[in-house]
């Protein structure tokens, strides 16, 4: 034991907060009240230490300096005996009995002793210790705590514990410490009459946290004073802290999967109090069944890790990490050996990383395989059996961690599917639910695999729209012609060089390879055929070209530029492409902006089922009416609306595409139509094409006209209905039209249209008479 007086937190000077004393008097009350209710031995025993106190008469009634109270070291070691439990190696027991106000020891253990001038003198030489206003407003904190507790009778169980957390010396693992001070023994008499006090106004400093000195104005410390010792333990709780910080991390992390994962690894690394001992975790995620590893939450992984670093073939870990999931269980390799790598191919990678001991570990969540732990070192052998009784009380947590991985990246590859690729939409979600739920039901009867049902809707209005960007086809075909003249003169240019520097035999062979290649050019001319030429380029000429490179060095030079030229993203043989395709880009990309901000609006009018297809442009669908929702009712005043917008949508987007010409490397046209159909139609789910459909003889018919007016001529001529600066109307019934004529007539008012209306009829089609159309030019002046 140790009677030396230490300070608790050193070079801290501390004013005097409230009046104190050291004295044995409570505790000696304390006694006399055991003595007179034990009848166990230890009533014996308390006698015998009164006896002990009756030797010093003072010690009863005055209260003691530090320096007095501890030369007393057999009345305190009598003390010791009395509180602490009579088993504990006090070696190993950290206790320590202090002045009221905990601030001096008067005497300690030996470890609580060594604990304490170890933590003292590190905080030293790194200069961390807490500056005298945070250590007073601790004193300030417990005192109020103690002034309640004793005089205004608030529970006795707030705690008021200290958490503390130190680097361990030795490992240089941080440590967690949980200190209690024991008040039992502190008398608190206030020498005037105490204030009264709101409890729920108290409540804030006890439970929430704040600070205790704003107490001051109500209850001033200057009228109590408190007499007696305190009795300080210190409890490693590292293990507790550790599983609770893992356990805080997974409810409050922000920062990303990421940082979630090393702060738990680093948890976990705490737990075992090992620096040298690290881990990996290894969620499993699969994408359409099959598991992938490429993702940030399986870099946590060493066997993924290194595997990567020393660019190892997937294969040497997946198939192991598959054969593991089949029958997994516990693997420990204390040693990696040739014998032990030869068995398990993997290993291989994880000894070329300098790891020397290397284990994985299934965890399981609700009894299904969610992950992998891995432990491992670089610098000793690890004993996993005692390792694992250490992790025990954190696997549930890892559990939670891995499958709330595999959830979260369950939940985004959904939600990119859904919004970029599936057609389930959410008006339409709602029958998808239905038709699963009643899957559900049937299966629960017994059937084994129960069909699933064909989700539909029926009488449905549909509208149809389509965007055509003009002569793409014509305007691809002369930029292939230009890179192909461009591409074809480099070549003659190039051979000409090469044949400088080769012998006359090859000179010639090569002539008549150039001759052959030219027949090819000029099939593909008529054909405008870029597959056939780029086969015959890239496979053919290109490799032929490139042999005689190393052979005879001097034509390296020209061959470069040849390849240079040829190079598909940035050679000037593709340059005339590249401009165009940068110009559709472009106008598409308005164009799919444009239509989903639409969609919003849209079902702001009525649920409704929106599809577009990407073309030469942008064509779209639109399902609406009383069965998409039938808790809403549908009125003709919507189905107005609609047809409203679609009109209102056409002068849009063919402004839109007009205001982008001045940015095109190649200046485009778009033509506008639509496709009025009065009737409804039933439509259904195609679960494999992952859309909807028509449904029934009519209703196809309905989609065969729709496929087969893009290119539709008026009658009598060879002119085509669609044109550059005009909204197209096509239709059957003079009356279908009538809501179309009022809102092209609106817009004329407002000049946006220009006033040429123009009624037509068109030419008969394959199955298809009787169609008429409608056309007016855009004003974009306006």
């Amino acid at each position: 034991m140790q009677t030396t007086i230490l300070d608790i937190k050193e070079n801290v000077m501390n004013k005097e907060l409230v009046e104190s004393a050291f004295s044995f008097k409570p505790f000696i009350k304390y006694l006399k009240k055991r003595v007179e209710v034990e009848q166990t031995i230890k009533g014996e025993f308390y006698r015998f230490v009164l006896n002990k106190f009756k030797l010093y008469p003072h010690l009863e009634t005055d209260a003691l300096t530090v320096k007095e109270a501890g030369k007393h070291t057999d009345v305190l070691e009598l003390v010791y005996t009395i509180l602490s439990p009579a088993i504990e190696d006090e070696t190993r027991f950290f206790w320590a009995l202090s002045t009221p106000i905990p601030s001096q020891i008067i005497y300690s253990t030996d470890a609580f002793f060594n604990f304490l001038t170890d933590h003292n003198s590190c905080n030293k030489k790194k200069g961390a210790a807490d500056s005298t206003g945070l250590f007073q407003d601790k004193q300030v904190d417990f005192i109020y705590r103690l002034i309640l507790q004793k005089l205004y009778n608030f529970p006795s169980d707030i705690s008021d514990d200290i958490f503390y957390s130190h680097p361990d010396p030795i490992t240089n693992v941080c440590k967690y410490y949980r200190i209690h001070t024991d008040t039992s023994f502190i008398e608190v008499t206030a020498n005037s009459e105490l204030p009264e006090i709101n409890p729920e106004m108290i409540e804030p400093f006890l439970y929430d946290g704040v600070e205790m000195d704003v107490l001051q104005d109500i209850i001033p410390l200057s009228m109590f004073r408190l007499e007696g010792f305190a009795v300080i333990t210190i409890d490693d709780v590292t293990a507790e802290r550790s599983v609770e910080n893992i356990r805080n991390a997974l409810v409050n992390y922000t920062n990303g999967q990421i940082s979630l994962y090393q702060e738990v690894i680093s948890s976990l690394q705490t737990l075992t109090g090992n620096a040298s001992i690290k881990f990996g975790l290894l969620p499993l995620l699969r994408v359409n069944g099959s598991l992938i590893f490429d993702t940030e939450e399986c870099s946590n992984s060493i066997l993924v890790k290194v595997a990567k670093e020393l660019k190892a073939a997937e294969e040497t870990f997946s198939s192991f990490i598959n054969n593991y999931i089949e029958k997994p269980g516990a693997l420990f390799f204390s040693t990696l050996s040739e014998k032990k790598i030869e068995q398990f191919a993997f290993l291989k990678v994880i000894k070329q990383s300098g790891i020397k001991s290397y284990a994985m570990l299934p965890v399981y969540y609700n009894r299904k395989l969610a992950g992998i732990l891995e432990i491992f070192s670089e610098q000793k052998v690890v004993f996993y059996e005692k390792l694992l009784s250490q992790l025990q009380s954190a696997l549930p947590l890892l559990a939670q961690l891995l499958q709330d991985s595999a959830e979260q990246f369950n939940l985004n590859l959904n939600e990119v599917i859904k919004t970029n690729f599936t057609t389930l939409q959410k008006p339409v979600e709602w029958k998808f639910t239905e038709a699963a739920w009643h899957y559900l039901i049937e299966k629960s009867t017994g059937t084994d695999e129960p069909d699933m049902e064909t989700v539909s809707f029926e009488n449905v209005h549909p509208l149809f729209g389509s965007i055509d960007i003009r002569d793409s086809t014509i305007k691809h075909n002369e930029a292939l012609n230009k890179d192909m003249d461009l591409i074809i003169n480099q070549l003659l240019n190039t051979i000409d060089d090469i044949k400088k520097h080769l012998p006359k035999r090859l000179a010639n062979k090569l002539a008549t390879a150039l001759k052959d290649w030219g027949k090819v050019f000029k099939t593909v001319r008529k054909s405008n055929d870029e597959i056939m030429f780029s086969n015959t380029l890239h496979g053919v000429v290109h490799p032929y070209l490139a042999q005689y490179r190393q052979e005879y060095p001097a034509t390296e030079p020209v061959l470069n530029d040849f390849a240079q030229t040829i190079n598909e993203k940035k050679g000037d043989g593709y340059a005339n492409r590249r401009a165009l395709e940068a110009s559709i880009k472009q106008i598409n990309s308005s164009l799919n902006h444009y239509f989903e901000q639409a969609q919003i609006k849209l079902q702001k009018i009525y649920p409704c089922y929106f599809e577009k297809f990407r073309s030469d442009g942008v064509e779209y669908d639109i399902y609406t009416g009383q069965t998409i929702a039938p808790a809403v009712e549908f009125t003709p005043a919507h189905l107005k609306q609609f047809r409203s917008w679609q009109v209102k949508s056409m002068l849009d987007v063919a402004k839109l595409a007009y205001s982008l010409q001045a940015k095109m490397p190649v200046p485009l046209e778009v033509a506008s139509l639509i496709f009025l159909h009065s009737s409804q139609i039933n439509i259904c789910f195609r679960n494999d094409e992952r859309r909807f459909d028509v449904e029934g003889y009519y209703n196809i018919r309905y989609e065969v006209i729709k496929k087969r007016i893009d290119k539709v001529r008026i009658k009598d001529t060879d002119e085509r209905l669609t044109q550059p600066g005009h909204i197209a109307l096509v239709y059957f019934n003079d009356a279908e039209a009538e809501d179309y004529i009022a809102y092209i007539k609106e817009l004329q008012k407002e000049k946006t249209l220009k006033n040429d209306l123009r009624f037509v009829q068109l030419e008969e089609l394959q199955g298809v008479t009787g169609l008429k159309a409608l056309r007016v030019s855009i004003n974009f002046k306006s």
